[in-house]
């Protein structure tokens, strides 16, 4: 399929152009939008191990919503009660949403580096909910370029073009399933807006019957704008106790690839307050980390966190939890991936990402329960200081 890679100078010109209709915001769940971004989806298959992708899509008819209430966030920053980011188009019933006579949902599958792998269409009808399998999908319709390949998702209206906005009312929620159904963990949805291409607030750029750029993601985390120098603060959190078999893997999606998250500084905590600083490589626009002292890149992983990790804290023990905090703590990132003499105009909290760890416990009956943790948003800063370990 066309290749989409998304380069910095690209993504650079889109949020300078948008960032002055509107403001990023924390992460949003739960609410609609014109289209969907699903931020990690694999289906592996090696040996006995399958790890699957299982997505679901309710498409909302405007007869049963009070569509007054919602609101497009990237051009508002209204507070409640407007529902989340909402949708630019179907405030009535009309002929161009679920209602149309050959409605459908049109999904695209990306890889690490935002080029495009495959897409397709599903046919849709108001107060569908539409089951997605990724390994049955990749089975059933013969796309092996997707089997074994992390990657990420958007699902939006197939009437939706460069001149044409989506009527669709869309929610979701995605699922990784390891093994036999033996663990399902929780992958969270972003909705986005998906007006006519270069409409203010648009976030989803068409190319024929391809999509050129998904940018900014108001409905994520803050990320730095264009041109202001900003540092973006978060942390995730990581579980390594050997004794409950503990792993960790962390997820970070940005809206374009960018070399200068290539060499990525960070702190790595342990239970009480101490910290060594390390580093990590997230230049993709979907990074899936490894986090263990023998982490290796393999697949699915695109990076790894080796350093820090192996440590005894007995703060507290006994106090507020049963024993010792071992191998237990977060990671603080700050990420400063536009720089200050960026040849573009500042767009202020124009840009979003979203980051998750997936930790798991084994040990028991089950081998792996693996469970959803999303990043600690600590805000964004200006000028950009080192983050430190006080």
């Amino acid at each position: 399929m066309l290749a989409n890679f998304k380069k910095i100078g690209v993504a650079a010109a889109v949020a300078s152009a948008l960032g002055a209709s509107g403001a990023a915001h924390a992460v949003l769940q739960g609410v609609p939008g014109d289209a969907l971004l699903i931020p990690y989806v694999i289906a592996a298959k090696a040996g006995n191990t399958v790890v699957n992708t299982l997505i679901g899509v309710t498409v909302a008819s405007v007869a049963n919503s009070n569509t007054a209430q919602f609101a497009d966030l990237s051009t508002s920053v209204a507070p409640p009660p407007h529902v989340g980011v909402g949708t630019l188009s179907p405030g009535k019933l009309d002929s161009l949403g679920c209602n149309r006579s050959g409605a459908r949902l049109h999904w695209y599958f990306f890889d690490v580096e935002s080029n495009e792998v495959v897409n397709d269409t599903i046919p849709v009808t108001c107060e569908d909910f539409v089951r997605i399998d990724w390994n049955y999908i990749i089975d059933s319709k013969s796309l092996p370029s997707a089997q074994n390949r992390p990657g990420y998702m958007v699902i939006t209206d197939n009437a939706a073009g460069d001149a044409t906005q989506s009527h669709m009312v869309l929610y979701g929620a995605a699922y990784q399933i390891r093994g036999n159904w033996a663990s399902q963990a929780y992958i969270p949805i972003l909705p986005l807006v998906d007006s006519a291409d270069g409409t203010a607030g648009d976030e989803i750029d068409h190319a024929g019957a391809f999509l050129a750029n998904v940018n900014p993601v108001t409905a994520g985390m803050l990320l730095p704008s264009a041109g202001t120098g900003q540092t973006a603060l978060f942390s995730l959190r990581y579980f390594l106790d050997p004794a409950l078999r503990g792993n960790t893997t962390m997820v970070l999606w940005f809206p374009e690839n960018n070399d200068a998250r290539n060499v990525q500084n960070i702190l790595v905590f342990d239970a009480d307050e101490r910290a060594i600083s390390a580093r990590t490589s997230i230049p993709n626009e979907l990074n899936v980390l490894d986090v263990g002292p023998e982490a290796t890149v393999r697949l699915p992983f695109t990076g790894v966190i080796r350093d820090g990790l192996i440590h005894t804290n007995t703060d507290n023990a006994g106090v507020s939890a049963i024993g010792n905090a071992v191998n237990t703590g977060f990671v603080l990132f700050g990420v400063t991936d536009f720089n200050a003499d960026s040849s573009v105009t500042p767009g202020e909290l124009s840009r979003a990402g979203f980051a998750f760890s997936l930790i798991g416990i084994g040990g028991g009956a089950v081998a792996d329960q693996v469970q959803t943790e999303l990043a600690h948003e600590r805000g964004i800063v200006f000028p950009r200081p080192a983050p430190t370990a006080d």
